[in-house]
């Protein structure tokens, strides 16, 4: 037994000399990891790329020298592609850049516009550093001055507009969160539109930055910008709302036009089905099932059944009239922001063919009917369901 014991020692040490090591790694010292980059395009027609890089040296080092106080620094390189300006990086940081931690790209308004996007993101599809999780964000003017405001919250500028586009998107409805996962389907899809969230800065003092309303992306390139409000409605065309408040306008005498209550959304579920009713009639039906929450109140007393009915009609025919307009805001753009020609596609891929050419004039012919089914469920008080009288 202890023989035994002995060889198999002597076989473990053994298999430690034939072990090999990483000979050819590259040490932390050596890379800078970026957190996000700004996309531009000079009036040269050069790349403008700003790379924001995390710098790891925070609070008071062993000599007790005070570190810096920023816990990031952005480089500016400029070149024909962004390939280019990204191999241009280390010549002002002194260390390679690392992209296995970047969670945001910002592409400026006038590159949008002006080349095909994916073409810009070939580097970020190729390279096996990057991940298909990068969120993206489509900035009104030039991207790189949204890199150089200090965070709210956040370590970094990067991750706070990155956290800024998760919220947007799951707790309001106002942006539609898009990474380059999402991006590559969308426009690689026979439909080809693509939605990336819009930043901008507020017009009033103090100046901050907002991630609401949707980019819209065609043939690869920025042609419009949906706002906030129709975003939300937009979210429930494609089922993908999670959570938001929503404004319903007061009925009754002029005097309550001004007025609004306010519901939350607790629970969502919707369903877009195209049904061809004629080889050039196309029907689309749109079904939505809310449970809501009540906010504020301020012209509704909900007492009885009869009042919550009331209410609750109020409320669906609210919400209706409000994808209606989105819906036909979009027949007239003739953009498909949902999806609709890929489910025809997928139900009969031959009648496709034949509608995909002029397939923007088919969508606005197509005909929606709507229907809005509203649970109250939540009186918004202590008590856990609305107070009514039977």
């Amino acid at each position: 037994m202890i023989m035994n014991r002995r060889i198999w020692i002597c076989i473990s040490l053994s298999a430690l000399f034939v072990l090999t090591g990483c000979w050819d790694r590259a040490e932390l010292p050596e890379k800078g990891f970026v957190m996000g980059i700004a996309i531009d395009k000079t009036d040269e027609g050069k790349i403008l790329l700003t790379t924001q890089i995390y710098r790891p040296s925070q609070g008071v080092s062993a000599i007790g020298a005070k570190a810096a106080d920023t816990a990031y620094m952005n480089v500016t390189t400029e070149n024909d592609t962004v390939s280019r300006a990204i191999r241009d990086i280390p010549i002002n940081l002194g260390r390679k850049a690392q992209w296995s931690h970047i969670r945001l790209i910002i592409i400026g308004e006038k590159l949008a516009r002006e080349q095909e996007i994916y073409d810009v993101l070939h580097f970020f599809y190729r390279d096996h550093e990057p991940r298909l999780t990068i969120s993206l964000l489509i900035a009104k003017g030039k991207a790189d001055q949204y890199l150089k405001i200090e965070p709210l919250i956040e370590n970094t500028t990067s991750q706070q507009l990155f956290q800024s586009a998760q919220s947007a998107s799951s707790s309001s409805g106002k942006a539609i969160f898009t990474d380059l996962l999402k991006l590559g389907i969308q426009l690689k899809s026979e439909v080809g539109n693509a939605l990336v969230p819009y930043l901008y800065f507020t017009d009033d003092p103090p100046t901050v930055t907002n991630v609401a309303g949707t980019a819209l992306i065609k043939k690869g390139k920025l042609v419009g910008r949906m706002e906030p409000k129709m975003t939300e409605n937009l979210q429930m065309l494609l089922g993908e709302y999670q959570s938001g408040m929503i404004d319903i306008p007061c009925p009754g005498p002029t005097n309550n036009s001004k007025k609004t209550e306010v519901v939350e959304i607790i629970k969502f579920q919707g369903k877009l089905q195209p049904t061809i009713l004629t080889e050039d009639l196309l029907k689309v039906r749109v079904r939505i099932k809310l449970e809501l929450a009540l906010i504020e109140l301020a012209c509704s007393d909900i007492m009885t059944i009869e009042d919550q009915k009331k209410f609750t009609r109020n409320v669906e025919e609210t919400i209706k009239g409000q994808i209606e307009e989105t819906i036909d805001w979009l027949k007239q753009k003739k953009f498909d922001a949902v999806g609709l020609g890929n489910k025809v596609y997928i139900k009969n891929p031959h009648l496709w063919k034949q509608w995909k050419p002029d397939w923007d004039d088919r969508f606005a012919r197509a005909q929606f009917d709507i229907d809005v089914k509203v649970k109250i469920t939540n009186s918004g008080t202590s008590i856990p369901k609305t107070a009514i009288k039977k």
